[in-house]
């Protein structure tokens, strides 16, 4: 089914007497300042809908004004008198069918307020299941007057019957006749579980037979279009019925009254959204030029460049000319696309790692975070239509890809990201390129747009270099979204705030399908050379940055396993969020102080002033594990909310919700004590952190050649005997006992991960070494003084990298300068 195949049907024939107005049609009446004929027609066109035939009858003259001044190319068709919906559709039928038109008809009210994710919705499903005619319904409330949809046993439609032929059965005790049954009012509610939306797609040849079938032989002496339902299914026909979940996605009014009640919705969407706003693009020539004069420019080094790069990354010589050259190829890989005279501007996005606050930062926990040494870098040139190409020096594991802005967002809800990235429009992208790297610059891109609804995006053609290696838990896929974000926000003049750019990138990622926060993406923009930023959310706050001491160098090992984020190691990462989801809505239920709580951090002894022992309390409210099954029964009354958790992920098995919560609310705790520890330049400390944190994500454990699998849990048990050790009053046990020393169990490392950080570990000098990163793969990191900074490379080649034939990756981290545009 191609959209050039479906008319779009829309009824605009009465009047509408309910509005009480004599000198405006109820279709022209503005919502939120455009009238909602107009916003109609802008939805569906949103969606690639292009063909449309609207019905007018009474104020036809305005209606056809109203509509022509924003959309001069629809079409209309005169219905002569008001004699029902069916009527109505039957004069648009009369004009399509003279046509010739055979593909699909979409039909409805010109009343109706339609967030564009619904109609894409039915255009997809129809497309899927192929039945004759998709009807949309909502759900029955008693307050309704819709016509209610009947069905039989099997939750096959039968047909529609509207209100008042209802009331007219109870009040004559005359029943129905449906379907060749004949039901009473009562029958007809018990069988209706849900109520026609007035939203329909027919095959065309269907809908020209049923509108010739209809009669008027109803309470109202109309010709009803909700007749061709039971027409349909009468003569075999194939009825789908798709049921739109949330009422404020696809509203109606018939009173002033309503309207104004639809205005508040769409007013409190907005007031809701995070907006930017764009302007004319200000870049000045130190930072946009010719592609061949950039290159002429870092082949020379002027000062000027030079003080630039210095700022960067610091005085070390070898690093300056590294990261020279990887600026110049990726200028030459322009060149070589696109030619040495286009514009450009030349970005660069920083790796990073987490120094600690592993998994909670969308929790609301702080994350201590160095933007290293590794980065993506860009040359990208401004287009001047929405189209995105990507081309990139490794062409040969990542070749050339192009998309436009527009046609992925075409079926976008404008006032919700979840839905748009949750839709079947956006799974059937991915399931087409699930792993494609061009899916991180559609992620920055269209998150972006989406923010900025009132100004259509500008593409730009992109050569992409870089050396952080894929699934190494440095952020190489946060730092191609941060870069990619970096140069539309440039070239088309958006106006935003470091939060805003912040988070924005993070939901951005959301689109790959993983559900992480925006702590990396933050360590990217944020990064200070030298130092070391703590940065908190909920909201977003870089509470402070810290010199990096001397006499400690931080170690990166990469452990050469992927962690694929695009691939099913999602599966994992996201049930370990529905975790932490489904562990806090059971504490806010049975625990008293937390019944108020927003975010997992808030479950801090010192700040809900209570002792570690009431922590321990509030946890043995919370199941050790459950099934999918189980959580649906423990929180009946929230399927929605768990249906929406569930939906990230596939069911990899029982969630552990106790031992990921004791791993989060401890994490929190460490991470607050970091900052201060590094001020006061206490490695050791910083070590045990690090170390405690490691075996909450550990999988086995290694001494000497044995190996033996970590399984840590917190059962009622354990936890009653930590709440007797840290009341007993003896400082050594209280110690023990503490919240910050309890690893819990979050288990998202693996068995090579392992091994490195106890070689790392065992080797003299190391303070601490943990997971770096998401899990599941990638890296290890590694805290030691300096002078043993040989030493642990001697250990990992001996101990890890020679033994499995891996080529040595490890190397020493330096903190950099965030994110940014080259200007010299």
């Amino acid at each position: 089914m191609e959209h050039n195949e479906i008319v779009c049907v829309i009824l605009c024939g009465g009047q509408g007497k309910r509005m009480r107005s004599t000198d405006r049609h109820k279709v022209c009446f503005g919502i939120a300042g455009t009238p909602a004929i107009v916003r109609t027609v802008g939805t569906l066109k949103s969606v690639g809908l292009s063909r449309f035939l609207i019905v007018v009858g009474q104020m036809a003259e305005q209606v056809i004004a109203t509509v022509t001044a924003e959309h001069p190319d629809v079409a209309f068709v005169y219905q002569s008198s008001p004699r029902g919906t069916g009527h109505a559709v039957a004069a648009a039928v009369s004009v399509l069918s003279a046509a010739g038109h055979d593909g699909y008809v979409l039909v409805l009210m010109g009343d109706k307020v339609i967030q564009p994710n619904v109609v894409a919705e039915l255009l997809n499903r129809h497309a899927e299941t192929a039945p004759n005619l998709t009807v949309t319904t909502l759900p029955k409330t008693s307050s309704t007057t819709a016509g209610r949809v009947v069905t039989d046993s099997a939750g096959r439609a039968l047909g529609i019957v509207e209100l008042p032929d209802i009331r007219r059965a109870a009040r004559t005790r005359r029943p129905v006749r449906l379907a060749g049954r004949r039901l009473t009012a009562g029958q007809i509610e018990r069988r209706s579980q849900s109520v026609n939306a007035s939203l329909y797609l027919f095959e065309a040849q269907t809908l020209y037979r049923a509108i010739a079938s209809l009669n008027d032989d109803n309470a109202q002496g109309e010709l009803y279009l909700t007749d061709t339902v039971e027409h349909i299914a009468g003569a075999g026909g194939k009825i789908a019925l798709m049921h739109v979940k949330k009422e404020q996605d696809l509203m109606a009014y018939n009173t002033p009254e309503e309207l104004l009640a639809v205005e508040e919705v769409l007013r409190l969407r907005l007031a809701g959204r995070r907006r930017i706003t764009a302007a004319k693009p200000k870049l000045s020539r130190r930072c946009l030029r010719p592609a061949g004069q950039w290159l002429k420019i870092i082949e020379q080094n002027p000062p000027r460049l030079r003080r630039a790069m210095t700022a960067i990354y610091g005085p070390d010589e070898d690093l300056l000319s590294e990261r020279l050259k990887a600026l110049a190829g990726v200028t030459r890989t322009f060149i070589k696309a696109y030619g040495p005279t286009r514009p450009v501007v030349l970005t660069r996005a920083p790796g990073r790692i987490n120094l600690l606050g592993r998994h909670i930062d969308h929790r609301g926990g702080y994350v201590n975070v160095m933007a290293i040494n590794r980065e993506v870098v860009m040359a990208a040139g401004p287009r001047e239509d929405d189209t995105v190409t990507l081309v990139n020096q490794q062409a040969s594991e990542f070749p050339r890809r192009q998309f436009r802005i527009g046609e992925l967002l075409r079926s976008a809800n404008w006032f919700d990201w979840m839905d748009f990235i949750n839709s079947a429009t956006v799974r059937q992208v991915l399931d087409a390129s699930r792993g494609d790297w061009s899916n991180y610059a559609k992620a920055a891109i269209l998150r972006l747009q989406h923010a900025c609804p009132d100004h259509r995006l500008t593409g730009a053609d992109y050569a992409v270099a870089g050396n952080i290696p894929m699934g190494a838990g440095l952020s190489s896929s946060s730092a191609m979204v941060v870069g990619v974000a970096e140069v539309a926000v440039a070239l088309n003049g958006l106006d935003m705030t470091t939060q805003q750019f912040v988070d924005l990138c993070g939901e951005g990622e959301w689109f790959v399908g993983s559900r992480g926060g925006a702590a990396d993406h933050a360590a990217i923009r944020s990064g200070e050379r030298g130092r070391i930023a703590r940065v908190g959310f909920f909201p977003f706050d870089i509470a402070e940055t810290i010199a990096w001491p001397d006499g400690l160098a931080m170690v990166i090992a990469n452990s050469g396993i992927r962690a694929a984020k695009s691939a099913g190691a999602r599966d994992t990462y996201n049930h370990r969020i529905a975790c932490y989801n489904l562990a806090e809505m059971i504490m806010r239920r049975r625990v008293a102080i937390l019944r108020n709580m927003e975010h997992l951090r808030e479950v801090d002894p010192g700040a809900l002033g209570v002792s570690p022992a009431e922590v321990y309390r509030a946890l043995k409210q919370v199941p050790v594990q459950v099934t999918r099954r189980g959580a649906a029964r423990l929180l009946a009354d929230e399927s929605d909310r768990f249906k929406e958790i569930f939906a990230t992920h596939d069911d990899v098995g029982p969630y552990r919700l106790r031992d990921v919560a004791m791993f989060g609310i401890a994490e929190c705790r460490r991470s607050d004590m970091y900052a201060d520890l590094l001020r006061k330049k206490r490695g050791s400390q910083i070590g045990t952190l690090m170390r405690i944190s490691h075996d909450g994500d550990r999988v086995v454990r290694f001494t000497g050649r044995k190996t033996k699998a970590h399984v840590l849990s917190y059962s009622d048990a354990r936890l009653e005997r930590l709440i007797t050790e840290v009341t007993s009053g003896d400082p050594e046990r209280c110690a023990e006992a503490a919240l910050w020393a309890q690893p819990g169990r979050y288990a998202c490392s693996t068995k090579e991960i392992d091994l490195l950080v106890d070689l790392a570990c065992s080797t003299k000098g190391v303070l601490g070494a943990q997971l770096a990163g998401a899990g599941l793969g990638g890296c290890a990191m590694i805290l030691c003084r300096t002078d043993a900074v040989r030493g642990v490379f001697s250990a990992l080649r001996k101990g890890y990298y020679r033994p499995r034939g891996l080529k040595f990756d490890v190397h020493l981290c330096h903190p950099v300068a965030g994110s940014g545009i080259l200007s010299i």
